[in-house]
């Protein structure tokens, strides 16, 4: 402010003035810091797993430690709580300010119609997420104004990967003088030897049926060129499509003729799938097409190993049936732009290189992917496992699980499947019953 010469104060007067001046900007200063510290974040995730919470717990110290100015309260859930009791919390206005969102229509679909999660298209920029991930893996969490699943805004970036493969037994192949197989073919000469060698050559449950239905996305989606992928994401995705697909009719096929063939454990009809798992892990079978769940159940078994599923002929690079866990997301309630900024920091840090070593270090897969990943050496089926990730991603081959397509798809799936071994249905009649399902659901998206 301009002053009169005349009325400009005496020097003293305007020392006093300036210590005022310090001690308000200090205040200021004062203020200002304090309001950042006041960054609280409370944060749900179901990471209720020993292993896993214990990550997150030094996880959330360590980011801490870097940003002092933000307080993070993490709060432990259950897969159930990230549905309809988050809803009920944001739609409150008392929920987290960071939560692990379930993808999906009913879940990130809906509370993105409702406008409780904030894109994050812009902190993607920022932090680098659009190169880290493979498209394959963003599009899960990407929503449009219109409600499209699969694209538009992105609300979501996940920490953990996970993919289906083939599992074998080192010890019973080379028994039996029997290389890992590469290829399908491969597989189905592999099968015939081992059995011919009477060991049981495929394990399976199928009482609870996601073993089955695993099991056959995996064969469909092995003769799938990941370039070529649009078809299937188009049916994931909601865009449309058919089931009526020449190359599933095949898989449903191929494994109808593996049990006619008796390459399936004796009784699969009758064992659960993790008791198939068990059974495996104990020696009982050469091969098991699951997925990375079981690493750390494995880890023991020296002679168990991990490859990527066997591919079609002629295939390059074949999609893999796979995903992400639950996605983090910024809600609603974090209203202030400070707010979100630190919640993004804070998604950036679970995603980061360092958290990935902490997920490897405790045996779990991170979705990301890092030339300086830090596997243990006490885990060789983990790095043969984390080696076939980077090489699926890096040709953009994560493929789908094929219950996303409906809400309804995986009764269908499961039950189809068990009708088909049965012999109760031909592998056509099945693949018309999926397209059905999905046709049907397609007429109640339409507007």
């Amino acid at each position: 402010m301009m002053c009169d010469s005349t009325k400009r104060p005496s020097r003293m007067k305007s020392s006093l003035r300036s210590v005022s001046r310090l001690v308000s900007a200090g205040i200021l200063l004062g203020a200002t810091m304090a309001t950042a510290q006041a960054v609280t974040l409370n944060e749900w995730d179901i990471y209720n797993y020993p292993q896993q919470t214990e990550a997150v717990d030094e996880a959330v110290k360590a980011f801490q430690q870097k940003n002092p100015d933000i307080t993070i309260q993490r709060s432990v859930h259950s897969f159930e709580d990230t549905r309809i009791p988050l809803k009920l919390a944001l739609t409150a206005g008392d929920g987290p300010q960071i939560a692990q969102v379930n993808q999906g229509g009913g879940d990130m679909g809906s509370l993105v119609k409702d406008k409780l999660l904030w894109p994050l298209d812009d902190y993607a920029k920022t932090y680098g997420w659009t190169t880290r991930f493979p498209d394959s893996i963003l599009k899960r969490n990407r929503w449009s104004d219109k409600q499209d699943f699969g694209s538009g805004k992105l609300y979501g970036v996940a920490s953990l990967g996970e993919m289906v493969g083939l599992y074998y037994n080192k010890a019973l192949l080379d028994k039996a003088g029997v290389a890992v197989p590469k290829t399908l073919p491969e597989l189905e000469a592999a099968m015939e030897k081992l059995k011919a060698a009477g060991t049981p050559p495929m394990m399976l449950g199928l009482l609870d049926g996601n073993m089955g239905q695993q099991l056959l996305s995996a064969v469909w989606e092995a003769q799938i060129e990941s370039k070529d992928r649009k078809a299937l994401d188009d049916l994931i995705y909601d865009v449309g499509g058919t089931f009526k697909d020449d190359k599933l009719v095949k898989a449903a096929s191929m494994m109808k003729s593996w049990k006619d063939k008796g390459y399936f454990f004796p009784g699969f009809e009758g064992i659960g799938h993790d008791d198939a798992a068990t059974l495996f892990q104990n020696g009982q079978a050469a091969f098991l097409v699951s997925g990375t769940w079981y690493l750390g159940q494995f880890k023991d078994n020296k002679d168990v190993h991990f490859a990527a599923m066997p591919m079609g002929e002629g295939v390059q690079h074949a999609l893999m049936v796979g995903g992400t866990d639950l996605a983090f997301s910024i809600t609603n309630t974090a209203k202030t732009k400070e707010q979100q900024d630190a919640a993004a920091k804070f998604i950036d840090y679970i995603v980061s290189d360092e958290m990935a070593n902490r997920w490897l270090k405790v045996g779990f897969l991170p979705a990301g992917t890092s030339k300086n990943a830090q596997i243990p050496a006490d885990n060789p089926l983990l790095a043969e496992t984390y080696q076939v990730w980077v090489t699926l991603n890096e040709h953009d081959g994560l493929g789908h699980y094929l219950d996303w397509a409906t809400p309804t798809m995986n009764a269908e799936l499961n039950q189809n499947v068990q009708l088909l071994l049965a012999g109760r249905q031909t592998p056509e009649q099945m693949v018309t019953n999926f397209d059905n399902n999905y046709q049907r659901y397609l007429k109640t998206l339409k507007h």
